[in-house]
């Protein structure tokens, strides 16, 4: 059928056929972290999260997301941050120093990073610890909006989409931006065959996102409130992620760190003290230029 034109015709045969499976297996940067659909898109003034920004440090071009993070009837004269660890080490394994919080991504609102509480300083290994707390030097603006710390289970989760609940992934794209959400999405339950189904600190979820939304928070939208429950951690999670692969819910799931235990603690500690402290089972780390101290 194909004609008997020598081995060159079976050898274009073979390419013609070889090609596709080629590119079946090899992952697309746009395919990566995306779970069907991608439903990414801008913020828009009308979503109210503004107090939503990005993480810049002194020696590197990464950009981090991270949050402003509130209680009610509380007002410390310092503002608090909520997102992950590993926004803080460089591609050396090393802390970085001179970090700033830009709302927004926007240089004009930019505030020091005072001081820093951590889950872990090796994320890579404890990835479950990912998260971190930073106090920012000064108060911003008021009308930037700000979350409340929530901590919710995956049972509670699971009731809340079926009800259905709001939630949402804001992240950053790379470098270069813009800060964009992730809609129709959230947690999702874990099946036997998840690599980490026995770890309850975690979310796997199914929110767009790609390099640069880590440290984004996830957020549940109920009765007027915007809770912060979880902050998203995929990338650095080398036990069941492989980077660049598209979603995956066995091998490659989105996960983000969930706000309960002494991650709740240091946030709730902080927010109501505004002074810098300690906290059982972490790493107390001062971004003035002081050692990560045990507590």
């Amino acid at each position: 059928m194909f004609g008997l034109g020598g081995t060159t015709d079976y050898r274009a045969l073979a390419a013609r056929l070889l090609l596709p499976a080629i590119l079946l297996l090899v992952p697309t940067p746009s395919a990566a972290n995306i779970f069907g659909t991608d439903d990414r898109r801008d913020i828009a003034p009308e979503d109210g999260l503004s107090g939503i920004g990005t993480i810049v440090c002194e020696g590197t071009t990464r950009r981090p997301t991270a949050a402003l993070v509130t209680l009610p009837g509380t007002l410390p004269g310092r503002d608090v941050i909520a997102t992950v660890a590993h926004a803080f080490l460089g591609s050396n394994g090393q802390r970085l120093e001179a970090c700033e919080f830009w709302p927004g991504a926007d240089a004009s609102l930019s505030a020091p990073i005072a001081f820093l509480e951590t889950g872990t300083l090796n994320p890579e290994g404890n990835w479950h610890n990912d998260w971190a707390v930073g106090v920012l030097d000064r108060r911003l603006p008021v009308h930037l909006s700000r979350l409340v710390p929530r901590a919710l289970d995956a049972r509670e989760a699971e009731l809340k989409r079926r009800n259905p609940a709001h939630f949402l992934l804001v992240g950053h794209n790379g470098e270069r931006g813009p800060l964009q959400v992730s809609e129709r999405c959230g947690p999702v339950a874990k099946t036997g065959s998840d690599l980490n189904r026995f770890d309850a600190r975690v979310f796997n979820h199914d929110c767009d996102m790609m390099p640069g939304w880590s440290g984004g928070p996830l957020i549940l939208k109920e009765n007027g409130t915007d809770y912060l429950v979880a902050v998203n951690s995929t990338e650095v999670n080398a036990i069941t992620h492989i980077s660049g692969r598209p979603y995956n819910g066995r091998m490659n799931p989105n996960t983000a760190v969930r706000v309960d235990g002494v991650f709740l603690e240091t946030l709730q500690r902080l927010l109501k003290s505004g002074a810098p402290g300690s906290a059982s089972g972490c790493l107390v780390a001062s971004m003035g230029g002081m050692p990560a101290l045990p507590c």
